[in-house]
């Protein structure tokens, strides 16, 4: 097995005097199933088309995309597997000098808004007729108008920006795989319109805002209103959220853009997409550098996509959607025996799972979309089928392969479903632990976790005393590793307190937390954007200044020595507020 080609002279030695498509990615060239142009790039060569990968090209040098001539189709292109603001930029807006998709760790090698900055680039250098697909999770979440964090405003749709032809949101290598078909049989992408892909699952185009809306599908409130009416971006978000199988449109300027829903993959596709032949590796070119989020995932086995559990700040779900779609127990164990035969394979597997790791195999009794946001909040569907059994086969059957001593799940564990089953909770802490087990239970404060749409805190603190003592009963030594987050829209300081008085009586300490980051297209963002719950319409405190958040991050991290100033002014606020009468604000 060999990487896909990253340049001129690999695309020759494989015979090759051009390509069909070519990838530009933000990301390092890696041939793992986690970084998205490689999965996309192996699904479009497994379907016969020759693709070839530009990583992180100089965006000052519009020969950095010239490698290999124009592709035969089409260009794809993608931010990575981050959107490139997150990537390059922390919740205080401060910029990051690291990025775990790049060689040695080192950040600066992303752009900013890097969808928009390649696709510039291609057209620097090919003109307005080179076709563009933009696609991604940048693109994904920014699909139609949305906050932007980053430049504290809202912004139109990114298609309208960025300039590609199309858009792909959601899981792409469906559409993809169609739209390099369709362009192929036309005889090439100049005789292709952007409507001629608006049926296919994923897409989304642009037409003029005079063009007649198409029929049967949702229209959303325009961006300019978006921009202005806090109600009208509070109803866009709703509407999108509650029909995520209908066609929508948005105005914006003199444009509209429409999108389709996204393509949800079945199981025989995700068997295929994960037993192409990824060889798991860096691409030469990088000298052995290592990759920080390869080494995260280069010995983890995917187990399904898409996630029902709906929390507001969750990107996961507002990208892949909430039908769980789960690979087979074959594919599975011939990806974990393909481990186990490589020589550098050490008989670990580190983690068996997918955006949350026991959520695998579970699915709707009824084959009808709902409106409701999640299968889980405020509690557990009635309409949802529970059962672990086909997760627990998965870990046993995995755990029996020939050179597999230790297969752990490090993806997080849904706490209020792990709690429906005493015999997966025993197991994932007699067998499946590597010294803690990832939840994220985020706060403790009920205010808190219904706009977070997360169970109450009974759950974690019933979870935590389930895992210990079966960890005891194991003879195992072995913690529980909260995610934890400040400053979510609706936290304020008190409730900060009650989870740091939570946390001492527990004895939890954590090393690491996260102030909260509004993402595009998410319902966290649309209140930290608006100042309401998009639920109720009341008003919402949203903490803005980095004061504040940094007092808020500081509870949780209060066992560290740089917390102890900011936890005196923050106890010394608390007082005066109370002495005065008056509420935190």
């Amino acid at each position: 097995m060999t990487h896909l080609p990253a340049t001129r002279r690999e695309m020759e030695q494989r015979g090759w005097g051009g390509l069909d498509v070519i990838l530009v990615t933000g990301d390092a060239h890696v041939d793992h199933p986690s970084f998205p142009a490689a999965i996309l790039g192996r699904a479009l060569e497994a379907d016969g088309w020759r693709v070839g990968v530009i990583s992180r090209p100089d965006v000052q040098d519009p020969e950095s995309v010239a490698v290999f001539g124009p592709p035969r189709l089409f260009w794809g292109v993608t931010a990575g597997a981050l959107d490139s603001m997150l990537a390059n930029f922390t919740a205080l807006r401060k910029r990051r000098s690291d990025d775990p998709y790049a060689p040695a760790g080192r950040g600066g090698g992303r752009p900013d808004r890097a969808v928009a900055v390649y696709v510039n680039l291609i057209r620097r250098k090919y003109g307005r007729d080179a076709f563009v697909v933009a696609g991604g999770l940048e693109a994904s979440l920014r699909r139609f108008a949305h906050y932007d964090y980053w430049s504290d405003s809202v912004r139109r749709p990114i298609l309208l920006d960025c300039g590609a032809q199309i858009l792909v949101h959601g899981m792409g290598e469906g559409p993809v795989l169609e739209i390099a078909r369709r362009i192929a049989a036309a005889g090439g992408p100049s005789l292709v319109r952007p409507e001629d892909f608006s049926d296919i699952p994923g897409v989304a185009w642009k037409a003029p805002r005079s063009a007649k809306p198409p029929e049967e599908a949702v229209g959303l409130p325009s961006a300019e209103d978006v921009a202005s009416n806090p109600e009208k971006h509070v109803l866009a978000f709703r509407l999108q959220e509650e029909h995520p199988q209908e066609r929508m449109w948005q105005d914006a300027g003199g444009m509209r853009v429409i999108a389709n829903p996204r393509w949800i993959p079945d199981t025989a596709e995700l068997d295929r997409l994960y037993g192409l032949p990824f060889t798991r590796e860096a691409h030469p070119m990088y000298g052995g550098a290592e990759i920080p989020a390869l080494e995260a995932v280069r010995f983890s086995i995917t187990t399904h996509r898409g996630c029902f559990g709906g929390c507001s700040f969750c990107a996961i779900g507002a990208h892949q959607g909430k039908t769980v779609t789960s690979r087979s127990l074959d594919s599975i164990l011939a990806e974990a025996r393909w481990l186990a035969r490589q020589p550098w394979f050490r008989g670990t597997i580190s983690d068996v799972g997918g955006p949350t790791a026991n959520m695998y195999g579970m699915r709707c009794r009824k084959s009808t979309p709902c409106a409701r946001p999640s299968c889980l909040w405020p509690a557990v569907c009635p309409a949802l089928k529970t059962d672990a059994s086909a997760y627990k086969q998965v870990l046993r059957m995995v755990s029996e392969i020939e050179g597999v001593r230790h297969v752990f799940v490090s993806s997080g564990i849904r706490m209020d479903l792990a709690l429906l089953d005493d015999e997966l909770a025993r197991l994932l802490a007699l067998r499946h632990t590597s010294g803690h087990l990832k939840v994220a239970p985020e706060h403790v404060s009920a205010d808190v976790l219904r706009l977070m749409r997360k169970p109450a805190g009974n759950h974690f603190e019933a979870f935590l005393r389930k895992h210990r003592e079966f960890s005891h009963a194991a003879g195992r030594r072995q913690r529980v590793l909260p995610y934890l987050m400040a400053a979510h829209p609706g936290c304020r300081l008190e409730h900060m307190f009650e989870l740091m008085r939570f946390m001492e009586r527990e004895g939890l300490i954590v090393e690491q937390c996260q102030i909260f980051t509004p993402l595009p297209g998410t319902a966290s963002a649309v209140m930290y954007a608006t100042g309401l719950d998009p639920w109720t319409m009341e008003p919402v405190f949203v903490e803005k200044t980095d004061r504040g958040k940094r007092m808020q991050k500081a509870c949780i991290l209060r066992h560290l020595p740089e917390s102890r100033r900011l936890l005196r002014e923050a106890r010394s606020l608390l007082r005066k507020r109370r002495d005065s009468g008056s509420e935190i604000d």
